[in-house]
């Protein structure tokens, strides 16, 4: 079958089903059922429009006065590091690499954790008891990934993450250490080439 016997086909099949509408009449003008149709989809329109504006009225209404970043939640991802609050209110983070040591320190801030970065030489706290409650560091052999649960520190704490680079041959990865310190107490500091930084 080639295209003009098929064009011939459909215009046959066509014509049968237009002759058997042939004593299909309408009672109303097409006008009346153009405005009807509008009218139908307006109504079918104002749930949806409704639902959207309770839906923003609730957004405002959780944003209200006074409430910190750290109960909205924190959500930063860069291709060095990434920290996200989570619905339990821990905080997963995820360092590749420490670039922007400060912004690291800010974000984490944001989510509820005091914390002191150190670079290069790795520094512990002297108040360790609590971090078995308030950190966990994950199996990744790439990146140093940690779950911290803020509402674990003690008062008047700060955590302190010392991340360094594992050499072995031609091999390399990122470590880290963790501590708990009594904010602005002295680090605990390992031999290595930088100075802990707060």
């Amino acid at each position: 079958m080639n295209d003009d016997d098929m064009l011939v086909a459909m215009r046959n099949s066509l014509t049968s089903i237009k002759d058997s509408l042939a004593d299909v009449h309408l009672d109303q003008p097409p006008d009346a059922i153009i405005a009807r149709a509008r009218g139908r989809r307006l109504r079918r329109g104002l749930p949806g429009i409704t639902a959207a504006a309770l839906a923003l009225a609730a957004g405002l209404a959780v944003t209200f006065p006074g409430s910190s970043p750290a109960d909205k939640g924190v959500h930063v991802n860069l291709a060095a590091w990434s920290v996200n609050t989570t619905s339990a209110g821990q905080v997963e983070v995820t360092i590749r690499q420490l670039k922007d040591p400060a912004r690291l320190r800010q974000t984490l801030a944001l989510a509820g954790i005091p914390v002191v970065l150190t670079s290069g030489r790795v520094c512990t706290g002297t108040a360790d008891d609590d971090l078995s409650k308030v950190i966990r560091k994950h199996a990744d052999p790439r990146d140093v990934f940690l779950t911290i649960t803020p509402a674990a520190m003690p008062a008047g704490t700060e955590l302190v993450i010392g991340i360094g680079t594992l050499h072995d041959g031609p091999r390399s990865w990122p470590a880290a250490a963790f501590g708990l310190t009594k904010a602005g107490s002295p680090l605990n500091c390992g031999t290595g080439p930088k100075a802990g930084t707060r």
